[in-house]
């Protein structure tokens, strides 16, 4: 829509709901308001399809379009977060199009999205608790703006919990309580729902952009400017220059609905100054704005934007910090010992935790003791991880890059790896003398 303000001739292509995740709750966002009042300002019409990376494919056939600028408004995706017993996991926005057999619902998240689901299944009939492995809320200030709302819909919400077991339909969880101890709980479950949201890769992968490890989004990501243009690297992963392929809302890291209308329409103006359309000094000028405002709303992501914008330390190089929490994984908590490989983490092949972890043993000819201490850190540089062809049973686009995400996160919260290594394998060298 801002890009049509400038006279460009855009092309919006999508598949699903129009506004995606945010157009299926109806409840309120972190501003009060739904989700939906941003949608409707927009009356752009999609093309209903799913765009490839070459072409446009829906039902009325198939489309090459000719671009001069690729906008990724490509959103996020809910992650498989895998459980003990591997019991059949839905995914929220899943769970909201289709409906929910069974009265008892685990949702596993305590971001705005996953309390946000909490309170519909909830006005929908079914009892509710919200669950999570954080040793605190995801997002406390939503929480507090619609806690009364959530205890009059009889919505639990528990934190600091992991998934021990789940038997004849009794999920225990081991919730820790600081100075109080270890508590377990056991709680009769009829359905298991995802609300923890990782960026969708599927494009960006098959576009061949390069991801790294966020541990704010709990995703992989590609590195992109302050504006959202898409930077190049050289084989080092410094970046080398702009693009013509851009990142817009949660791709490039704006996770709440009015952020991304923001970012939104810098972008736009970015792309209409480098057409010579808009005045350069106006974008910049409202770039720096957003930011002053992520600086006081979410100083995560200003933080992320200099790193991922900048490179650490200003250095051009972007150096993807180690896993410290893993909320698509319920079964992590940092002090993690045995681990339980029979949970599902690919459930479009079928592939366990054992499996990736046999893998892992196979790679490096012998057992691999996981537990992290200082000692070990110098076996740990050393270790291999097995590449995704290695570990795939067959092509399948969800394995490659929806489920990829899951699995690199949860490799490195076991291994005291850099997730992208899962990817890529490791680099001969991280740092190099410049040039």
């Amino acid at each position: 829509h801002a890009l049509s303000k400038y006279g460009f001739e855009v092309l919006l292509v999508n598949k699903g709901p129009k506004g995606g995740h945010n157009a299926l709750d109806g409840q309120p966002t972190i501003t009060g308001e739904p989700a939906s009042r941003y949608i409707e300002k927009y009356d752009v019409e999609p093309l209903d399809g799913v765009f490839d990376g070459e072409a446009v494919v829906g039902d009325g056939g198939c489309l090459r379009p000719k671009y001069k600028h690729l906008v990724l408004g490509t959103g996020g995706v809910e992650m498989y977060t895998p459980m003990p017993g591997s019991p059949p996991v839905r995914l929220a926005s899943e769970a909201l199009a289709n409906g929910l057999e069974g009265r008892r619902i685990l949702v596993w998240g305590t971001t705005e999205w996953g309390l946000r689901i909490a309170a519909a299944l909830a006005e929908r009939g079914h009892e509710v608790v919200v669950a999570d492995n954080s040793a605190y809320l995801r997002d406390v200030k939503y929480y507090q703006s619609r806690r009364e709302r959530l205890q009059k819909l009889g919505v639990e919400v528990v934190h600091s919990a992991t998934a021990k077991k789940f038997k004849g339909g009794v999920l225990e969880l081991e919730v820790r309580l600081g100075k109080r101890g270890v508590e377990r709980r056991k709680m009769a479950i009829d359905a298991f729902v995802s609300a923890v949201r990782t960026a969708n890769l599927f494009l960006p992968l098959r576009l061949g952009l390069k991801v790294f490890y966020s541990f704010e989004l709990n995703s992989l990501i590609p590195r992109r400017n302050s504006f959202g243009e898409i930077l190049a690297l050289d084989e080092r992963g410094k970046a080398r220059g702009g693009t013509n392929v851009y990142a817009v809302g949660e791709l490039y890291g704006a996770v709440y609905a009015h952020l991304e209308e923001i970012q939104g329409q810098i972008l736009a103006a970015y792309i209409a100054a480098k057409e010579g359309v808009e005045d350069a000094d106006k974008a910049s000028k409202a770039l720096e704005e957003f930011r002053a405002k992520l600086a006081v709303e979410l100083n995560w992501l200003y933080n992320l934007d200099l790193r991922l914008s900048r490179g650490t330390d200003d250095s051009g190089l972007y150096v993807e910090p180690n896993v410290i929490d893993a909320p698509g994984w319920p079964y992590f908590w940092p002090d993690i010992g045995e681990v339980d490989g029979d949970q599902l983490i690919c459930p479009c092949t079928g592939l366990k935790l054992g499996d990736l972890m046999k893998a892992v043993e196979r790679a490096n000819r012998g057992t691999v003791k996981i537990r992290v201490t200082s000692d070990r850190v110098n076996a740990l540089r050393h270790l291999k991880l097995p590449t995704l062809d290695q570990l795939g049973a067959g092509p399948s686009p969800c394995f490659e890059a929806l489920c990829a995400p899951s699995m690199a996160i949860i490799a490195g919260a076991i291994y005291g790896q850099k997730p992208s290594y899962l990817l890529y394998g490791k680099p001969k060298q991280l740092y190099a003398e410049e040039d």
